[in-house]
């Protein structure tokens, strides 16, 4: 029975961030789609929708980069799941930068939008470590988008985040230079020492290795 691995991109992004991966024999991956979230509506709730995408019979394993990875965890919550992967991710509270509180408490993503997000261009960039013309372009083709009704409700989830289960089986991949999630808040199972917030593109070699070390047999 072949083993499933259903594959989650970050916030804003598609299955484009993963076409550098190359994955063991015996898997059949899968994407699985971002829905539309219901308003105000709970991770918890989300997590249930979201996992109604997850057809496929036999074990099944989830790889989540960045928001992805939360929300993997989520899903692990709800229904059986042989093993989570993280990448560029955090896997309890406890990981989340303490500014990240400082922004919950002092309501700055609740900033309208034209301050919040229609001027972030050069510091979305800047922050997501951008290194190639592809990586430009997937951050240009998001920060192009119009409606930033997701892009609320996941930051607002993100900050409001708890979680103090880790599931077994857990391999958490991270960058020595990611920003969004600085390695020194971060205890992850495996470290690509110059990997930065979008090291699945860029860093392909070295996480295809700990994949093919790491991904259940």
């Amino acid at each position: 029975m072949p083993r499933h691995l259903y594959l989650i991109s970050g916030l804003g992004a598609d299955e484009r961030i993963f076409d550098n991966l190359r994955f063991p024999a015996g898997y059949d991956i899968h994407h699985l789609k971002w829905i539309p979230p219901l308003p105000d509506e709970p991770i918890s709730s989300y997590a249930s929708r979201m996992a109604e995408g997850i057809t496929a019979d036999g074990p099944i394993s989830l790889l989540g980069v960045s928001f992805g990875g939360i929300m993997s965890l989520e899903i692990a919550r709800v229904r059986p799941i042989a093993q989570n992967i993280l990448v560029s991710s955090i896997k309890h509270t406890a990981e989340k930068p303490p500014y990240y509180n400082w922004a919950r408490r002092l309501r700055l993503h609740q900033l309208p939008d034209a301050i919040l997000y229609r001027q972030r261009g050069m510091v979305v960039k800047k922050f997501l470590n951008i290194e190639t013309k592809a990586e430009g372009q997937l951050v240009r083709e998001y920060l192009s988008k119009k409606d930033f009704t997701y892009t609320r409700w996941a930051v607002n989830t993100i900050l409001h985040w708890k979680n103090d289960i880790i599931p077994p089986h857990l391999v958490h991949i991270h960058g020595g230079k990611d920003m969004p999630f600085p390695i020194r808040f971060v205890k992850p199972t495996h470290v690509i020492p110059d990997g930065g917030h979008f090291m699945v593109l860029n860093r392909a070699a070295e996480m295809n290795r700990i994949l093919g070390e790491t991904l259940l047999g």
